[in-house]
C-alpha cells in the first residue's frame, strides 16, 4: 500500500471516529440533567444553562442519621436491588445494603452516602413512572412540605407537587426529577438567600417546634414561631419590647435558616427552638442581627436533663455554626445556642 492510500485510510477512520463521538455527546444519554435541572430562565426569555449538582448540594448520610433523607436512601437502595426497611433509622441493615452497593458500583465501600454514592442511586423520574425510587422522591417531597400520598405512583398530583418544589427551588418547574432536582430535594430545598423559602420549610416541619411565647415576658409579634412566621411573609423578625434592642424587624441570615431546618431534614433532631431574635439577650448578641437560635428540648429531652446536647452542638458546629454554646458554659446550663458569624451575613 502506498504513502496516499495509507493516509487517506487514516483520515476515513478518524472521520468515522468523529461522527460516533458527536453521536454520544449528542445522544439522549450525552447529560444527566434533565430540563427541570436547569435554573429558572432569565427575565427576557433567556436560554437556561443545564446545571449539575455540585458535591457540597449532596447531603452526607451514615450510620446513625435518622429523617426523611434516610428513607428516601433507603427506598433508592430497594430500587437499586438492595432491599431495606424504609424506616428512616440509618441502622446495620442499611449500611450493609449501602456497602453492597458501592462495592458492585465499584466505589469506596465505606457505608458512607456522599456525592458519588448518591449520583449512582438516584434516576430520573417523571410522570407514570412507578416503584420505590417514586416513593423516596414522594416522601421528600412530603418533609419538604409539598403534601402527597407516599404511593410510589408519579401521578398528576406528584407531578403538581414537583412543579411546586421546583418552582420555590429557583429551578425550570417541568415536574421531571432529575438530578438537580434529587439534590435539592435532599439538601434542604431552599436556595441559598432565599429567606422564605427556608422559613416556610421550616414551618412545614411538625419535629421543629417554635415557641409561641416567651420565657421572660409577654408580646406574641416576638416569639420564635411569629420570627418565623414573619419571614416567611417576606418580613422582618420583630425583637422584643423590652430587649436591648426593641421593636425592631430584623432579616433572619439564610446560613442560620438553613442549619435550623437541616438539623432536623438532614440529621434527623427532633428540636423545640425557645428564641430567636425575640426575648432579652446581652447588648451585642448574635440573636439581635438574626443570626442565633436557642434550642431548649432536643429528641424529647430538656437541655440540662439527659438531651444529647454534645452531639447536637457538634452538628451545629459542622453546619456553619461560629459561636455554639451550651451546657458547662455561662447561662447556658438548660439551652443551646447557635449562632453564624456577622461576616458574610446578608442584611437585604
Amino acid at each position: 500500500m502506498n504513502a496516499s492510500s495509507t493516509r487517506t485510510r487514516r483520515t476515513a477512520v478518524r472521520l468515522v471516529v468523529g461522527i460516533a463521538t458527536l453521536a454520544v455527546l449528542t445522544g439522549p444519554a450525552a447529560s444527566l440533567a434533565t430540563a427541570g435541572d436547569r435554573p429558572a430562565p432569565a427575565p427576557g426569555g433567556a436560554a437556561a444553562t443545564a446545571v449539575q449538582p455540585a458535591a457540597t448540594d449532596w447531603p452526607t448520610l451514615k450510620a446513625g442519621s435518622k429523617g426523611a433523607g434516610v428513607t428516601a436512601l433507603q427506598h433508592l437502595l430497594t430500587f437499586r436491588g438492595q432491599a431495606v426497611a424504609a424506616d428512616g433509622s440509618f441502622g446495620p441493615a442499611t449500611t450493609t445494603k449501602v456497602k453492597a452497593f458501592q462495592k458492585a458500583q465499584r466505589l469506596t465501600a465505606d457505608g458512607v452516602v456522599g456525592p458519588a454514592t448518591w449520583t449512582r442511586l438516584v434516576t430520573t423520574l417523571r410522570g407514570g413512572a412507578k416503584g420505590a425510587a417514586v416513593k423516596a422522591a414522594q416522601t421528600l417531597l412530603k418533609a419538604r412540605g409539598q403534601a402527597v400520598a407516599v404511593d410510589g405512583t408519579f401521578s398528576a398530583t406528584t407531578t403538581a407537587k414537583v412543579k411546586a418544589f421546583q418552582k420555590a427551588a429557583g429551578l425550570t418547574a417541568d415536574g421531571v426529577v432529575g438530578p438537580r432536582t434529587w439534590a435539592s430535594l435532599l439538601n434542604g430545598g431552599a436556595p441559598a438567600g432565599d429567606r422564605a423559602g427556608l422559613a416556610k420549610q421550616i414551618l412545614a416541619q411538625k419535629q421543629i417546634t417554635l415557641a409561641t411565647v416567651h420565657p421572660g415576658g409577654r408580646h406574641a409579634g416576638s416569639t420564635a414561631r411569629q420570627n418565623i412566621v414573619d419571614t416567611a411573609d417576606g418580613k422582618g423578625a420583630l425583637t422584643s419590647p423590652w430587649g436591648d434592642k426593641p421593636n425592631r424587624r430584623v432579616a433572619l441570615d439564610p446560613r442560620m435558616l438553613g442549619g435550623l431546618l437541616k438539623l432536623r431534614t438532614q440529621y434527623g433532631y427532633r428540636l423545640s427552638v425557645s428564641e430567636i431574635v425575640g426575648g432579652d439577650h446581652s447588648g451585642n448578641s448574635r440573636h439581635y442581627a438574626g443570626i442565633a437560635f436557642d434550642v431548649t428540648h432536643i429528641n424529647g429531652r430538656h437541655v440540662g436533663s439527659g438531651a444529647p446536647h454534645k452531639q447536637f452542638m457538634a452538628t451545629c458546629r459542622k453546619l456553619g455554626a461560629q459561636e455554639v454554646l451550651g451546657p458547662g458554659d455561662p447561662g447556658h446550663g438548660r439551652h443551646v445556642h447557635c449562632a453564624w458569624s456577622r461576616q458574610g451575613a446578608l442584611r437585604k
